[in-house]
């Protein structure tokens, strides 16, 4: 049986399903908070929205006058509001407040960014390495914390040879683009502050090398660097310790404090000899016990004469054993000229090809060079027949008569030729003083890859690889030499004392 439903009925349906479509986009306003309460409501105006539809769908009593003229207004306003119905559900689940239907979104959290370090070891022979990191101040200079090279007393001319294994380590994450050797200039420190307005230097110790009126002194700490002029007449003597400069007012907040680096810019000067890094002074003490030191009335230190003889040489031998002679005698050749000198490792008698030694040499020979033998009054002299390099355990004299001689184990060897190449060096050319004013900081030796014996990459991007690398490590050595040029007196340089020093420097 079909139901039938009164007008008046059909009128309260309609206002409920009203009210409910209110309801549902009241609620997808965002006015409720789309909890279980909301999820409640849009579930009964669901339930609602079908009940009722199904009731307006049932015929009018028959007894109900004009029904039928009503039946397609009411038809429209059921239509209307299922609609209302259908957009609040929509708007409900579609969002909070808006009636947006798509989005997208991605997050990048914690994008970060590290940098790496570029660090320097220096190791002389079997050392403590020395860390650039380790410098008194953070702008990664050690310049007074590393062993010195070379160390030799009582010396006498052509008798008299210091040689040193220098390791240079990258103990950094970087890649060092370039690596420099330098003489470094003329320094001091401070001995106080300097901040605000500045007219005079004072100095912990003063320079080793006279100062003249308008040297450019430059102070430095940490990543900050001032220059200063001297300004006095006449200049300063050697260790002075209150320099007058011309007024330099320093930014708000800017100071030097004591123990600042202080350099002397216009030193290292070969129109002044007196003004270069290495420097001479008179024996402190004597190098046996009750002799004559010091000042012998006919020398002085003036014009640095020691440093203005010693012969002075750097050789790089790579990891693969190949040489590269980087200054000194035989400059841009495989092979510095070094004063070699050895001892036999094995008893020689008769025809020989080879002389082993022991321990292993400290010097280079060249293909060709005399070599004597000698065991007290005996001697031989052979040639050799290839070049030989510092490190190796023999020398190649081709085929070596000695004779009725024969030479224990611990003989006498020396390079003669050697010798006597250093000793007609007289050009002054290849000094520790030539060495400080042809290599200033200005004018420093880039060291490019050793490639071969004699030869280098001086296209190479990389010259100190980063720590654990193929070249993150390169070897050197040092040398000096006092040599005896014939017909030449030599006394002004007796009773004297030369120090310098070498700067390494690498950078990314």
């Amino acid at each position: 049986m079909t139901p039938f439903i009164t007008l008046r009925d059909r009128l309260l349906l309609l206002l409920a399903l009203d009210v409910a479509a209110c309801l549902v986009v009241v609620t997808a306003s965002g006015r409720f908070d789309h909890g279980p309460r909301d999820a409640a409501i849009a579930g009964v105006v669901a339930v609602l929205a079908v009940g009722a539809a199904r009731l307006l769908r049932a015929p009018a009593k028959r007894d109900e006058p004009s029904a039928a003229p009503r039946r397609d207004s009411l038809v429209h306003s059921k239509r209307v509001l299922l609609l209302l119905v259908c957009v609040g559900l929509v708007s409900y689940v579609g969002g909070n407040a808006t009636f947006a239907i798509f989005s997208a979104e991605t997050t990048n959290p914690n994008s970060s960014m590290a940098t790496g370090t570029l660090t320097m070891g220096n190791q002389v022979n079997s050392g403590t390495t020395c860390q650039s990191y380790n410098g008194p101040t953070n702008d990664n200079v050690n310049s007074t914390g590393c062993d010195a090279l070379l160390a030799l007393t009582n010396m006498g001319p052509g008798a008299s040879s210091k040689q040193a294994k220098l390791t240079i380590t990258n103990s950094g994450s970087l890649d060092g683009s370039k690596l420099y050797v330098y003489a470094p200039y003329p320094s001091a420190t401070l001995g106080a502050t300097l901040s605000g307005t500045v007219t005079t230097l004072t100095l912990a110790t003063g320079f080793w090398v006279p100062l003249a009126n308008g040297d450019v002194i430059q102070v430095s700490y940490n990543n900050k660097v001032q220059n200063f002029t001297v300004s006095h007449v006449g200049g300063y003597s050697a260790g002075a310790t209150s320099v007058a400069v011309t007024s330099v007012v320093l930014p708000v907040g800017t100071t030097y404090p004591a123990a600042s680096r202080v350099l002397d810019t216009n030193g290292n000067a070969s129109a002044i000899p007196s003004s270069t890094d290495c420097h001479d002074a008179f024996t402190a003490s004597a190098p046996v016990a009750g002799a004559t030191y010091g000042n012998l009335n006919f020398n002085s230190p003036t014009n640095n004469p020691l440093c203005q003889s010693l012969l002075f040489w750097v050789q790089e031998q790579s990891a693969s054993g190949k040489n590269y002679c980087w200054s000194g005698l035989g400059a841009a050749t495989a092979q510095c000229r070094t004063p070699t000198t050895a001892t036999t490792g094995a008893a020689l008698s008769g025809t020989i090809g080879s002389i082993t030694v022991n321990p292993a040499l400290t010097g280079n020979v060249q293909s060709g060079d005399t070599i004597t033998l000698s065991n007290g009054t005996t001697t031989n002299t052979c040639t050799a027949s290839a070049a030989a390099y510092i490190g190796d355990a023999s020398i190649a004299v081709g085929s070596c008569n000695l004779g009725a001689n024969s030479y224990a184990s611990g003989s006498a060897v020396k390079d003669t030729s050697g010798f006597a190449a250093l000793d007609a060096d007289t050009a002054g050319t290849h000094t520790v003083w030539s060495f400080d004013t042809s290599h200033s900081s200005a004018a420093k030796v880039e060291l490019s890859p050793v490639t071969g014996n004699g030869t280098i990459n001086a296209a190479a991007t990389v010259e100190l690889n980063k720590t654990g690398d193929a070249g993150s490590t390169r070897i050197f050595y040092v040398g000096a030499y006092l040599p005896a040029p014939s017909n030449a007196n030599q006394n002004q340089i007796q009773a004297l004392l030369s120090t310098f020093g070498l700067t390494w420097h690498v950078d990314q």
